[in-house]
């Protein structure tokens, strides 16, 4: 697993490569808690190099997700392939989970989000134009 960071403005964007699963999942769990105990609350996920996410990586979202939620933060999802998106589907995290076909998308999302300090809903909100996001 490789976990690339990259920072715009005050949104984390973390890119992981390769397999979220019970081998890996540990180390990610920990660097995402350590950046949230450093202070980061806007965290985009970029899934376009991950190839496979097993339940102990859907536990690592969910932890995350809920650590937000209590310190008033916000998570995206960004690229996630097809294999990735039947796994969200399947379990009905689409529906938990604000995803965006692309990072850049969901970068704007979480940028307007503060701008106007109103949360935008998410391509999976029945409200926008175009549903949930398919791969």
């Amino acid at each position: 697993m490789d976990i690339r960071e990259e920072k715009r403005g005050d949104v984390i964007i973390i890119g992981l490569r390769g397999r979220l699963d019970a081998n890996t999942s540990p180390n990610v769990e920990e660097r995402l808690l350590h950046l949230l105990d450093h202070g980061e609350r806007r965290f985009l996920l970029d899934f376009s190099d991950l190839v496979y996410i097993s339940s102990v990586g859907l536990r690592v979202l969910v932890l995350l997700a809920k650590n937000l939620q209590k310190s008033k933060g916000e998570l995206a999802l960004a690229a996630l392939n097809e294999h990735i998106n039947q796994i969200f589907t399947i379990s009905g995290f689409t529906a938990i989970f604000p995803i965006y076909p692309t990072s850049d998308e969901a970068l704007t999302h979480l940028q307007i989000d503060r701008r106007f300090g109103a949360k935008t809903p998410s391509p999976a909100d029945s409200s926008v134009p175009g549903g949930s996001v398919q791969s």
